[in-house]
């Protein structure tokens, strides 16, 4: 069965020694210290890194956060072997004031790039952007929709700075709707022609989530506020179905859209498993219970899981906490290097640990 290899990795703050004069980009590497040896380094690192996302058979749609430009992500993909890969321009660039970015890169010879478009939420300050790019496959001509994300961080403190995540969250879950939703005239002229088909296509519609959500699969801002549940039923199960029309336009415009989050199955597995980043301990001293956070999700729509045209192969999603990426004990090996010109040791990969999925079709 022909597939799209699907991955998703934040870079660890992947950013060049050149200062960008509009933003704080200096802020994770200092400039004294974060040498061009260094950033080469890091490049080569996360490039070997890439490679061990699908190892033999090579990404075909990537996705990742903590970068600095699209060029950069050009220039990392380019030294992955056997990389068909071709970034997403995204001429809007990032407007996050330390300069980071989400992007996309996409094998052209499974998919097409359909419509591309970034999306701020207006906080007290712009937050990152909400990459969403519309591609084809190009065998079956089926489109779907990738938004990749990166919510506001916690290091204001967990619960402090959840409001900004719940903003996000319901921006993101807006944007979803969208897909799988004909307009409220839309709706009324169908119910008045009594043809509900294209309610139920539309309801079928296929949109990925992925992103570092800074929350876990538990948390208010993806389960209230996204809607997304690793309750499989109740995303593809008869309950959500829609065989018929509502009585008012209102009920279904206020219908629930229901997403699954893939990710959760880490937090099932009975041995244990992991997650996709590592805390230790707070600033303030205090140690962590659990360890090891799902922060990385992937999450899609019913039209992904029904089996009809492109779905996400579930049995195929896996956080890569592989050897050389991870220890022993599953933890990420983050990229570190020493403010020391004269040995600055560079090592390591990133902070948080890539996850993969086929789509087939």
């Amino acid at each position: 069965m022909p597939d799209i290899n699907f991955g998703w990795w934040n870079l660890q703050n992947f950013f060049d020694t050149d200062d960008d004069p509009i933003s704080n980009d200096f802020a994770f590497g200092n400039s004294d210290f974060y040498t061009e040896s260094v950033f080469n380094a890091k490049k080569t690192n996360l490039a070997t890194g890439l490679e061990m996302i699908w190892p033999n058979e090579g990404i075909d749609l990537l996705t990742v956060c903590e970068i600095e430009k699209d060029s950069l992500l050009q220039d990392l993909v380019d030294l992955v072997g056997n990389s068909n890969l071709q970034v997403v321009q995204d001429l809007s660039g990032t407007n996050d004031l330390r300069g980071i970015d989400v992007a996309m890169a996409f094998n052209p010879n499974k998919l097409s790039v359909v419509s591309v478009e970034s999306h701020l939420v207006h906080l007290r300050y712009r937050t990152r952007d909400l990459f969403e790019v519309v591609f084809r496959v190009n065998q079956t001509n089926e489109e779907f929709t990738v938004i990749a994300c990166h919510w506001p961080s916690r290091s204001q403190g967990r619960y402090e700075s959840e409001p900004l995540r719940i903003a996000v969250a319901e921006h993101v879950a807006y944007l979803v709707e969208d897909y799988v939703k004909v307009t409220p005239e839309e709706y009324a002229n169908l119910k008045n022609a009594n043809n509900l088909q294209p309610v139920i296509d539309k309801w079928e519609g296929k949109v990925i989530v992925v992103g570092d959500l800074n929350d876990e699969p538990f948390d208010r801002s993806v389960v209230q506020n996204l809607k997304a549940t690793w309750d499989l039923d109740r995303v593809k199960g008869a309950t959500n179905d829609i065989d018929g029309f509502k009585d008012q336009v209102s009920q279904y415009r206020g219908q629930d859209v229901f997403l699954y989050n893939i990710s959760a199955a880490a937090l099932r597995d009975p041995l244990g498993g992991t997650g996709t980043y590592f805390l230790d301990g707070l600033r303030g001293g205090g140690k962590m219970s659990n360890r090891y956070q799902v922060l990385d999700q992937l999450i899609v729509t019913r039209g992904l899981l029904s089996g009809n045209g492109l779905t996400a192969n579930l049995d195929t999603f896996e956080i890569i906490a592989d050897d050389p990426l991870a220890t022993s004990s599953k933890r990420p090996k983050r990229f570190t290097f020493k403010k020391d010109l004269n040995n600055p040791d560079p090592k390591g990969f990133s902070d948080h640990l890539p996850l993969r999925i086929k789509l087939n079709f």
